[in-house]
């Protein structure tokens, strides 16, 4: 980290007062302070200040060039999981890349779409690399992206990846999480439905979808976690999962359909697609439910 102005005029001013030519020149002795023969005003505080800008702009220039440097070679850096992941972020759509360096061959503008929102790439028990991806809804969820731009993710994965490396695109419906749970709640402030008695809110199944929102892109789910998490909204006392399963789309591919079974989910699990999602809606077969009692 560069040093600031102050400092390194320090350093200069006291290497110049233990100079036994300057202390003869100057007649001060040793061991003594710049500032006490020196004012702010005189020439040599002057000098010194001027040059301890100029040695201050030289070591921040330094530093951001070495910055600079270390990015440029960690993105550039091949055959690592890193790599693909940086690569599938920056995907395009309907734009030509440049085969023989995988970049695009126009710089990126305001227009550009840029359909990836999340990636994880991780090495198949098999051989070769699983990429998940995602993409955002207009209400700020994931979602699967769409045909065509799923179509054209694979292509563009085909030709910027390295020869010989198998790669398996999966882009897909979030895993369905069902919870059923029981909570105690503040009688002063909720309603037996679990909404607030002082606004028509229900700060559980808020704070349940925004928990699952904040979890990393293909990162695991631990139901203590979970539980600690809702023990932090006002007016919970007690929190209990009851009952907890997920169930992931059966198929590879795009797809909103093509569930398999319902697993349950004893400590933890990790998500199929990369991400869950979460129903309150009785009409949908598979929604959560919460149980709210006085404690």
């Amino acid at each position: 980290m560069a040093r600031t102005i102050e400092e390194i005029k320090e350093a200069m001013t006291t290497a110049f007062m233990r100079d036994s030519a300057a202390q003869s020149a100057y007649g001060f002795g040793e061991n003594q302070k710049f500032s006490a023969h020196f004012s702010k005003a005189s020439i040599e505080s002057i000098l010194f200040y001027v040059f301890a800008v100029c040695a201050y702009a030289i070591e921040r220039l330094t530093e951001t060039h070495l910055t600079e440097v270390t990015s440029v070679v960690a993105a550039l850096r091949p055959h690592t999981l890193t790599w693909y992941q940086q690569k599938a972020l920056a995907f395009r759509y309907g734009e030509a890349i440049d085969d023989a360096t995988a970049d695009y061959t126009t710089d990126e503008t305001s227009d550009t779409e840029k359909p990836v929102s999340q990636c994880a790439v991780n090495e198949a028990d098999t051989g070769g690399l699983v990429i998940k991806v995602a993409t955002t809804d207009s209400d700020g969820n994931l979602t699967y992206l769409p045909s065509n731009r799923l179509s054209a993710f694979s292509s563009y994965i085909g030709r910027i990846k390295d020869a010989g490396i198998q790669t398996t695109i999966l882009s897909q419906a979030g895993d369905r999480l069902t919870l059923k749970l029981v909570v105690y709640v503040d009688d002063t402030m909720y309603n037996t439905d679990g909404t607030l008695i002082s606004e028509p809110s229900s700060p559980i199944q808020t704070a349940i979808k925004e928990y699952l929102k904040q979890l990393p892109f293909n990162g695991e789910l631990v139901l203590e976690h979970l539980t600690d998490y809702l023990q932090t909204v006002d007016g919970v006392e007690v929190p209990h999962i009851v009952e907890a399963s997920s169930t992931a789309v059966s198929a590879t591919g795009q797809t909103s359909s093509g569930y398999g079974d319902a697993k349950p989910i004893d400590v933890r699990v990790m998500p199929g697609s990369g991400y869950f999602v979460v129903s309150f809606d009785a009409t949908d077969s598979w929604h959560s439910t919460i149980e709210y009692r006085i404690k």
